[in-house]
């Protein structure tokens, strides 16, 4: 599929929509980092329902900052000047780099009209993760570097949106709980055993009165301290404080442990 610039101006038009309808003004804004991933989640909820096709066509890449496109930040602006969104700049904390730039607008009208103008998939997930993350930079990159495509790619490579219809698949084949599987005679003579054990439970606990803890309370002294400062000497000599540098193989990042959602 050709990348689709009006639909790249479409989805980030419509999160900028949906930040201006937050409470608070300062929660509004957003910068074009926030705008990319953004559309990368959009791409990323059609691709889920449409056998791992993205809606904007985009060939997302890994880069620094996770998935990246240089046609979806080339669109930023003149998307965002079509529909008269307010601009704001200011001093970046980084001497070599350009001003932050932030983007507004308030219009729940238009709103309403890019809510169609979208597919219902992504009509339904946007407005929830946006509202979530806003323009909360850190915790936004970290949703980001959880999701399947950039679990299963290495920095420089292009994302592949079919493991995240795969992992669908695969919780749609899950085994059912045990509890699923027993019949309802087998169920009822489960829930009698476990009010049985209920009833023994609270007649231990009446029969016996409430322990009281018969150590003391702990005393900080000069005693402590040696303990303390013993215990420290097994460990052998201290490490020296100083800042290192870890290397890690380019195979980590086709590690199984990254697969597991858990790992960025």
């Amino acid at each position: 599929m050709p990348v689709d610039e009006k639909r790249i101006d479409t989805l980030i038009q419509y999160a900028l929509l949906l930040a201006g309808t937050e409470e608070e003004r300062t929660h509004r804004d957003l910068g074009p980092i926030h705008l990319i991933k953004y559309v990368y989640l959009a791409d990323l909820a059609y691709a889920e329902r449409n056998d791992g096709q993205t809606f904007t066509g985009i060939q997302w890449q890994f880069h620094k900052f996770g998935p990246w496109s240089q046609t979806v930040n080339a669109r930023i602006a003149p998307a965002l000047a079509l529909i008269g969104a307010d601009q704001r700049h200011f001093p970046s904390d980084y001497g070599d780099r350009e001003d932050w730039v932030r983007f507004s607008l308030h219009d729940e009208d238009r709103l309403k009209e890019w809510e169609k103008a979208v597919p219902p998939v992504v009509a339904m997930a946007l407005p929830r993760l946006v509202h979530r993350f806003l323009k909360d930079t850190p915790s936004l990159l970290d949703h980001i570097y959880r999701t399947p495509p950039m679990l299963t790619a290495a920095p420089g490579e292009y994302l592949d949106f079919r493991p995240a219809e795969r992992g669908e698949t695969q919780k749609a084949q899950a085994p059912k709980p045990r509890m699923d599987t027993i019949s309802e005679r087998q169920k009822k003579r489960y829930r009698e055993r476990v009010r049985e054990l209920q009833l023994q439970l609270k007649k231990r606990a009446q029969q016996h009165p409430a322990l009281v803890n018969p150590m003391a309370d702990a005393r900080y002294d000069e005693t402590f301290e040696k303990g303390i400062q013993w215990l420290d000497s097994l460990a052998g000599e201290p490490v020296e404080q100083r800042e290192y540098i870890a290397e890690f193989s380019d195979d980590v990042w086709k590690s199984e442990a990254r697969k597991g959602g858990d790992v960025p």
